[in-house]
C-alpha cells in the first residue's frame, strides 16, 4: 500500500509503503514524484517510510519498475531519506549511496531508523 506523507509540501515529497508493493503503487509513486517535480522546478528531495513492509510482500515486477524509474530520473533527486526498521536495509542503503549517490550534485541517500523520523524529515528538508 502507498500514501504520501503529511508534511510533503514543493520539493519535498515523503511517501509510506507498507504490507505490500506491487505495480500499482509504483504508479501511484510515479505520479506523487512528478507532481513534486513539476512543483520544485527541478530537483526532489524524498523520504520512504517502510517499516511495515515485509520483503517478501515486495512484487519483483514492481521492484524492477521503481528501479528503471528511479534511474530514469536520478538526476532529479536530491536527498533521500530511507526510513525503517530492518537491520538489513541501513548498509543495504548505504551500498546504494556509493554506487549512486553523487554527493557533489547533491544526491544522497541516508538510512534512518523509525524512531529518527524527525532527523529523516530534517535531512529532506535542508
Amino acid at each position: 500500500m502507498f500514501k504520501v506523507l503529511d508534511g510533503s509540501a514543493g520539493d519535498v515529497l515523503g511517501v509510506e509503503i507498507s504490507q505490500e508493493y506491487t505495480k500499482a503503487d509504483v504508479e501511484k509513486f510515479k505520479e506523487a514524484f512528478e507532481e513534486a517535480l513539476a512543483a520544485s522546478g527541478g530537483q526532489v528531495n524524498i523520504l520512504v517510510k517502510m517499516d511495515q513492509l515485509p520483503w517478501t510482500k515486495v512484487k519483483l515486477d514492481a521492484f524492477i519498475e521503481d528501479a528503471r524509474y528511479a534511474l530514469k530520473f536520478k538526476n532529479s533527486m536530491r536527498h533521500l531519506a530511507i526510513v525503517g526498521d530492518s537491520s538489513l536495509m541501513a548498509p543495504l542503503v548505504k551500498l546504494d549511496n556509493l554506487i549512486l549517490g553523487k554527493p557533489e550534485e547533491g544526491l544522497i541517500e541516508k538510512y534512518f531508523d523509525v524512531g529518527d523520523m524527525d532527523q529523516a524529515w530534517a535531512f529532506v528538508r535542508s
